[in-house]
């Protein structure tokens, strides 16, 4: 098959020949004597579209390789011996194009720079492009590698195809993730990078337009870092710059101030939340003082109440009761988490018949035990005063 997207990468239609049409596990692929449609390979989506016979348009909706050979997925079945257009669906193909290709000059750069290999890439549609490296980068040195790698692009520098032979490869410097069988394709970006590489690519950096790297993680003892390339870098700037906007106003203030504002927010709000735990465990406290004296105990505190204030309670109850005692946390919609336990006696003993009578769940220790119920607030009361 002639694969125009390998030499000719902006062509957008070809004629071709239908060679086969089979159905397979309820699909329909056929094979084509010629074609502008990239099958999936590479970490990259195959191209869609549709072929264009004299009397039908049949929709091609994927393309794979299988045993060796390339076949597409199509919505009904066409005649062996068909001539037909292949019509390329453009615009996820180039924006595809731009975002393969920002990962090379982007990669190349680091390799250059660090020594570190491409060792994982995937180009999504609707989410950033992942290229996994086998090095580690701060911010700094990947923002530096942003800035360079958009050099390139400002240098509208030529993305050159070659097909070298056995012998030729033996002389060349390039970067491939995979042992390679048969012809190379080698793609080059003048004086930045030269890799091994199936898919279709823009035929100057300037058809890129931006690289930005969006987020940057620690994987598999290297880094992963996120990219946009081109319009999807511009639309995911746009959104940011409407979402800064958007806070700002909310915060009646001008963008550049957001932060101080927030950082001065969340001291705040700190303080207060301090404030009122302490506030929640003096009320604890005095409705705990305030229980009638009895063997065993319960009370029930809001869903809000921190571990720390519930921990607090349960320690006090545990002093002034001789019985068993439980702090329960929530609601009769939501259920409960609970301290229960006793002083004096083995706490472990009541977290046996709390699972029979409330079906509770958890456990503990002599001293405590801990879980969760979705029994309701008079069963609880009940099996407590039944104790």
């Amino acid at each position: 098959m002639i694969k125009y997207y390998e030499k000719q990468s902006n062509r957008k239609e070809c004629r071709t020949i239908v060679e086969s049409c089979v159905k397979e596990q309820g699909k329909i692929y056929v094979t084509l004597t010629e074609s502008v449609f990239f099958p999936e390979e590479g970490g990259q989506y195959a191209d869609t579209g549709w072929l264009q016979t004299s009397d039908m348009r049949v929709r091609v909706v994927n393309g794979e390789i299988a045993d060796g050979q390339i076949r597409y997925e199509v919505e009904q079945e066409i005649p062996k011996g068909t001539e037909a257009t292949c019509v390329l669906d453009w615009e996820p193909r180039y924006m595809r194009m731009q975002q393969h290709t920002g990962e090379h000059v982007l990669t190349g750069l680091i390799h250059n720079r660090y020594g570190y290999d491409n060792v994982g890439f995937h180009l999504s549609d609707d989410a950033p492009v992942t290229l996994d490296l086998n090095g580690t980068l701060t911010w700094e040195q990947a923002m530096e590698m942003e800035t360079l790698a958009n050099e390139v692009i400002y240098r509208n520098l030529p993305v050159i195809d070659s097909y070298p032979t056995k012998e030729e490869l033996k002389s060349l410097s390039y970067r491939s993730k995979i042992e390679i069988e048969g012809q190379v394709r080698l793609i080059t970006v003048e004086g930045v990078d030269t890799c091994a590489c199936c898919a279709p690519h823009v035929a100057k950096t300037g058809e890129i337009g931006l690289i930005k790297i969006v987020g940057l993680q620690n994987h598999k003892g290297g880094i992963r870092i996120s990219i946009l390339c081109g319009m999807r870098a511009l639309l995911h700037y746009r959104e940011q710059l409407q979402l800064m906007s958007s806070l700002a106003a909310s915060l009646s203030t001008r963008p550049e101030q957001v932060m101080t504002i927030v950082a001065n927010q969340k001291e705040e709000l700190g303080v207060l939340r301090g404030q009122l735990a302490q506030a929640a465990e003096r009320e604890l406290m005095r409705t705990i003082n305030e229980l009638p004296e009895k063997r065993n105990v319960c009370i029930f505190v809001e869903r809000e109440s921190s571990p720390v204030t519930v921990k607090n309670g349960y320690n006090a109850m545990v002093k002034r009761f001789d019985g068993f005692v439980g702090v329960f946390v929530g609601d009769d919609a939501h259920g409960y988490r609970y301290n229960a336990g006793s002083g004096t006696l083995d706490s472990r003993e009541l977290a046996a018949g709390m699972r029979a009578a409330l079906g509770a769940k958890g456990g503990g220790s002599r001293e405590m035990v801990q879980g969760k119920t979705d029994a309701k607030r008079e069963e609880i009361q009940r099996f407590f005063d039944e104790l």
